[in-house]
C-alpha cells in the first residue's frame, strides 16, 4: 500500500541524468522507481528538461500513473487520483567550472587555504600569484600577462593572518586592483578578499573606482586556522548564477522545484555528514564522475569537501592526463601497454564519454585512470585533514564506512572491480565497511536529508546502498610470504574460520550479506590495526555483504613492484581474489548484472 507523499529527485551530471521516486510504503520512505538516460544541456537538445522528462517517462511507465502532464510539466502536488508528486528536488553538475585565479603571500600559507576553500564547489584554479616568490616573479607587467592569460571569472585576494600582515597584502590589492582597471567594465572578474580582517576597509576603498570588491571573512585567520566556509559559500553562489542558471533547461527545473538547484558536490557532502553524524562513523564518500571528481569526508567535528572540476573519467579524461602521467596510470594494469596506447584510448575516451567499454583492456584502463584520478583528491584533501587535528586520519586514514559513487563504480560487470578500486584509491587502515550508491541517487540525497530527515533516513537504511562487505587492513611492510595477519572469525552460529594471511595478499572469507561475525585480528609485530601498538590483538564486528569479508594485507602504504612483469603479475592475483577472472568477457551483457541481481 501506498502512503500519499512522493519526492521526485533529479540529478542532471555532465553526461547522465538519473531520476529516482521516492514514496511511503506502508508508512515507510522507499525508493519506488528510478530512470536514467543521457543528459541534453548540451547540443543538439540545448534543453536539460528533456532529459529529466524522459527518465520520468521511464518512471512512468513502471509505477503506471503519470508523472507529467500534457504539456510535460511536473504534476504538483501529488492529486486525488495519485499522479504528480509532492515534493521535486534537483543538483545538477552540469554548469561549466568558474576558473577562479588566488592571489595572495605564500602558496604554503594563505594561498593553501584558499585553494581548499575553491575546492569546496566547481571551480577551476588557473592561476596562483604569491607575492614571496622571488625577484623574477614580482615583475608587475609579468603579473598582469598571467592574469590575462589565466581569464578569471573570479580573483580570490587572500594573505595575512587577522592583524597580521600590511604591507604585502596592500601590494597584492594593488596589483589586482590595477589589472581590473584595464579591462572594460563588462569584462571584469569578480573580486573577492579574504585577507587580513583589519585591512578590509582599506582595501574596498582601494576598489571603488574599479567595479567594487567583495569582503568575506579571512581564510586564515590564525596562523593555524582556517575559515573556509564563507569563502566557500561566496564561490557556490557564484557557481549557481553564473553557471547552473545558464545551463539551458535547468532554469524550468528549477521553477518546478521550487527552489535554485543545488550543486551535486554540496549534496554529496552533506550526505556523508548525515551519515557520519546519524550513525557515528569516520565516513568518506567519492563520487566518481564524467567531468569531476568529488571526495567528501566526516570525522567527529571535521568536514571536508574536495572537488576537482578538471579531474574526471569521461569528459576531462583528456584534462586528467594534464595531472596524471600515463605510466602511472599503466601501472595498475595486469597486462603490458604502452603509454602512448593508454593517452590515446583516453583522450578518445574524453570525446565520447557516455561510451561503455567495449573490451577488458578498456574497462581496466578506465579503472586504472579512475585509481589515479582518486587518489590526486585524496592528496589535495589530506592537509585538510591534518588541520582539523586528525593527524592520525590524515597519516593513515582510519574510515569505518566508505561509499563509492558515480557509474563507474556502480555500474561494474563484478562487485570487486570497485572494492579494489576503492582500496586501492583511499588505502583505508583498521577495520571499514565498503557500500555502493547502488541507486544512483547518493548525490542527491543530502537535499532530501537537511528538509526531510526521515526520508533521507529511510532511503539510506533500506535502498540507496549495496554494502559490499567489511575490509581489514593492517599498516605496515614486510617481507613478500611472511605472515602479516591471523584471521578468526566466529561466526553467530558458533562455527570459527582460522586464517593466516601473508603480506602483499587478498583474502576474503565468506561472510554473507546482513550476516555477522566476532573477528580475532593478530597481527604480525609489524603490523598495527590502527591503534598506534603494532602488534596488539583486536577484536571487531563485522558485517558481510556481496564480496564477503575481505583481509587486505598488502600493507600501508600501498606500494607496487618496480618491476613490469612481477607487478602486472601481482596485479593479476590481486583481481582474482576478489572474483575478478582475467581475460575478455561480454561486458555489454554482463554489464551490471550483479548490481541487479543484489537489488
Amino acid at each position: 500500500m501506498t502512503d500519499s507523499s512522493g519526492i521526485l529527485v533529479a540529478d542532471c551530471g555532465s553526461t547522465r541524468t538519473t531520476v529516482a521516486l521516492i514514496e511511503r510504503v506502508n508508512g515507510h520512505h522507499r525508493l519506488v522507481a528510478r530512470g536514467e538516460t543521457i543528459s541534453t544541456h548540451v547540443s543538439p537538445w540545448l534543453d536539460a528538461a528533456v532529459a529529466v522528462r524522459a527518465a520520468v517517462r521511464q518512471i512512468e511507465g513502471l509505477v503506471g500513473r503519470r508523472l507529467l502532464d500534457e504539456n510535460g510539466v511536473l504534476i504538483q502536488p501529488r492529486s486525488q487520483t495519485s499522479n504528480g508528486v509532492d515534493t521535486f528536488v534537483v543538483v545538477s553538475s552540469a554548469g561549466a567550472p568558474l576558473r577562479v585565479v588566488l592571489a595572495g603571500l605564500t602558496r604554503r600559507l594563505s594561498l593553501a587555504s584558499a585553494q581548499r576553500a575553491v575546492a569546496g564547489t566547481y571551480a577551476l584554479t588557473t592561476g596562483l600569484l604569491a607575492i614571496d616568490e622571488g625577484p623574477a616573479g614580482r615583475d608587475p607587467n609579468a603579473r598582469i600577462q598571467a592574469l590575462r592569460q589565466a581569464e578569471p571569472d573570479v580573483i580570490f585576494i587572500t594573505g595575512g593572518t587577522d592583524g597580521g600582515a600590511v604591507r604585502p597584502v596592500m601590494q597584492v590589492a594593488h596589483l589586482v586592483n590595477l589589472y581590473n582597471q584595464i579591462l572594460e567594465p563588462e569584462e571584469r572578474p569578480l573580486t573577492y578578499y579574504a585577507g587580513n580582517a583589519d585591512l578590509a576597509d582599506e582595501v574596498a576603498a582601494l576598489f571603488a573606482g574599479a567595479g567594487g570588491i567583495r569582503v568575506v571573512a579571512n581564510v586564515r585567520p590564525g596562523p593555524d586556522r582556517e575559515n573556509l566556509g564563507a569563502a566557500r559559500s561566496e564561490l557556490e553562489a557564484v557557481y549557481r548564477k553564473r553557471s547552473l542558471a545558464r545551463a539551458p533547461g535547468l532554469d524550468t527545473l528549477s521553477q518546478w522545484a521550487g527552489r535554485p538547484i543545488l550543486p551535486t558536490t554540496r549534496s554529496f557532502g552533506q550526505l556523508i555528514r548525515y551519515i557520519a553524524d546519524r550513525y557515528q562513523l569516520k565516513a568518506v564518500g567519492i563520487d566518481l564522475g564524467s567531468a569531476s571528481t568529488s571526495l567528501a569526508a566526516r570525522a567527529g567535528d571535521l568536514s571536508s569537501l574536495t572537488t576537482r572540476a578538471d579531474l574526471g573519467i569521461g569528459l576531462c579524461a583528456g584534462t586528467a592526463l594534464g595531472s596524471i602521467s600515463a605510466e602511472r596510470i599503466i601501472r595498475w594494469l595486469p597486462f603490458e601497454m604502452m603509454p602512448g596506447d593508454a593517452r590515446d584510448a583516453l583522450l578518445n575516451k574524453s570525446l565520447h564519454p557516455a561510451s561503455v567499454p567495449q573490451t577488458w583492456e578498456d574497462l581496466l584502463l578506465e579503472y586504472a585512470l579512475a585509481r589515479e584520478v582518486i587518489r590526486e583528491v585524496v592528496a589535495q584533501a589530506r592537509p585538510g585533514w591534518l588541520r582539523g587535528g586528525h593527524r592520525l586520519l590524515a597519516d593513515t586514514p582510519q574510515w569505518d564506512l566508505m561509499i563509492g559513487a558515480g557509474r563507474t563504480l556502480t555500474r561494474t560487470p563484478h562487485p570487486g572491480y570497485a572494492a579494489l578500486l576503492l582500496l586501492d584509491a583511499l588505502e583505508p587502515v583498521g577495520v571499514s565497511q565498503i557500500a555502493l550508491d547502488g541507486a544512483g541517487i547518493a548525490t542527491a540525497l543530502g537535499v532530501i536529508a537537511g528538509a526531510q530527515p526521515l526520508a533521507a533516513a529511510e532511503v539510506v537504511e533500506h535502498d540507496a546502498f549495496l554494502n559490499l562487505g567489511t575490509v581489514v587492513s593492517p599498516l605496515g611492510t614486510a617481507r613478500p610470504g611472511e605472515a602479516a595477519l591471523r584471521v578468526n572469525v566466529c561466526y553467530a552460529d558458533g562455527q570459527e574460520v582460522q586464517q593466516e594471511v601473508m603480506y602483499g595478499s587478498i583474502a576474503v572469507i565468506p561472510l554473507e550479506a546482513g550476516e555477522r561475525a566476532t573477528l580475532e585480528l593478530r597481527p604480525a609485530r609489524r603490523f598495527d590495526m590502527g591503534l598506534g601498538e603494532p602488534g596488539r590483538d583486536v577484536t571487531a564486528e563485522a558485517e558481510g555483504g556481496i564480496l564477503g569479508l575481505i583481509i587486505d594485507a598488502r600493507g600501508r602504504p600501498l606500494e607496487l613492484p618496480a618491476d613490469g612483469e612481477g607487478r602486472r603479475e601481482l596485479v593479476g592475483e590481486w583481481m582474482k581474489s576478489l572474483g575478478i577472472e582475467d581475460g575478455e568477457s561480454d561486458l555489454e551483457s554482463e554489464f551490471g548484472t550483479w548490481l541487479r541481481e543484489a537489488a
